[in-house]
């Protein structure tokens, strides 16, 4: 929430008053000249811009701090100051605060608009008792403790005259979106069907999922270097074999796993991450095989394939699902909607973004790409 233009501006006319001074007279320094001069400085501050231009860039009735045009992007500036040197940093991040107060530029505007659309005969009584309730909730938020939420505005730097302020600016704004963006027409029973197909994929289809343990013997571990003769892939169903016989016998799958398995998955018990039904690749695709003819808890015997010889024990198995369209009707329609209405804002401001002309805030923009510069050097 940006509420900080009175609080700022105050301190910027403030500052003014103290360096200018009434009479010319300076302020003592809390701190000794020995310390300051036995501080290690962090900047050279030779190498840095000097800030130049407006401190504030007027629009209609509001006034912009540069500090309302760096906050939003002040960790993307910080990532671009790390790396780069000034004349870098400016071509990247002017743009940048551009777009930022282009934005903000049409936010008043919006405004602009909203509060000419009103009324002449207007109830503010009604209005007042709308922003009335909205704070009431803001302070029931703080278990209706008057002074927490008191508290609360002051962190965010703000009061309750700007807190209202606020909430009045966003009642205008809202009703005339609403207003502007009304659609008399009714949405067609042909027109949320052709929706909902489009969208059933993205919302309301379920994949098939496959969750499983897995004991899985490498033939190639069988191998004996002492023994070439042996037959590895014998000496690993034989193996296999036992291993599925204690199964039978009520021993512990995922024990028998941490015990026997070559697969990563063993210190887990042999248990997998759940799968897309189709989404093993071979050898692993005959553990899906298996699954095909299995129910929920059953062990399979072992199969082999590849250089493996798998056992597996499903978990969980579920079929893919969609929603009909008569289930969902409802949802549809909603999110149909809201679809429609984000895109007629997303227009109406496109238009008065359009007509935002930037020529006359250049050097407004120079004085906050500078500041943004001096700000991270200084902080960093």
């Amino acid at each position: 929430m940006k509420m900080k233009n009175v609080v700022i501006l105050t301190l910027a006319v403030a500052a003014v008053v103290w360096i200018c001074g009434c009479g010319g007279s300076k302020k003592k320094s809390d701190v000794s000249r020995e310390l300051l001069e036995a501080e290690e400085p962090r900047v050279d501050w030779q190498k840095l811009p000097r800030p130049s231009g407006g401190l504030v860039l007027s629009i209609d009735s509001e006034a912009i701090t540069a500090d309302e045009i760096i906050n939003p992007v002040r960790q993307q500036i910080g990532e671009i100051a790390a790396q780069t040197d000034y004349e870098q940093f400016r071509g990247k991040v002017k743009p940048m605060l551009g777009n930022v107060l282009i934005q903000k530029i049409g936010d008043i505007r919006l405004y602009e608009k909203a509060k000419a659309a009103l009324p002449e005969n207007v109830d503010e009584e009604i209005i007042d008792k709308i922003i009335e309730q909205e704070i009431q909730r803001f302070i029931a938020q703080y278990g209706g403790d008057y002074a927490a939420a008191e508290k609360v505005l002051k962190s965010m730097g703000t009061t309750w005259k700007d807190f209202y302020q606020f909430q009045r600016r966003s009642l205008l704004v809202q009703s005339f979106i609403s207003e502007e963006i009304k659609v008399d027409k009714p949405v067609t029973h042909s027109e949320l069907l052709e929706y909902y197909n489009r969208m059933k994929d993205e919302y309301f289809t379920k994949e098939g999922q496959l969750e499983f343990r897995l004991i899985d013997l490498e033939v190639a571990k069988f191998a004996d270097a002492n023994n070439p003769g042996a037959n590895a892939e014998q000496k690993a169903k034989e193996l296999a074999a036992r291993i599925s016989e204690r199964i039978k016998n009520g021993e512990d799958f995922g024990e028998l796993a941490r015990q026997y398995s070559n697969d990563p998955a063993a210190k887990n018990g042999g248990l997998w991450k759940p799968i897309r039904p189709g989404s093993l690749a071979e050898p692993y695709d005959a553990i899906e095989k298996a699954i095909e003819k299995m129910n929920i808890g059953q062990v399979s015997e072992p199969v082999a394939k590849g250089g493996h010889i798998f056992i597996v024990k499903l978990e969980n198995k579920q079929a893919p699902s969609c929603k009909t369209f008569e289930q969902v009707q409802g949802d549809v329609e909603v999110r149909m909607m809201y679809e429609n209405r984000r895109k007629r804002v997303d227009d109406m401001m496109g238009k008065i973004i359009s007509q935002v002309d930037l020529s006359y805030a250049d050097g407004f923009l120079e004085y906050c790409t500078q500041k943004a510069w001096r700000d991270w050097h200084v902080s960093g």
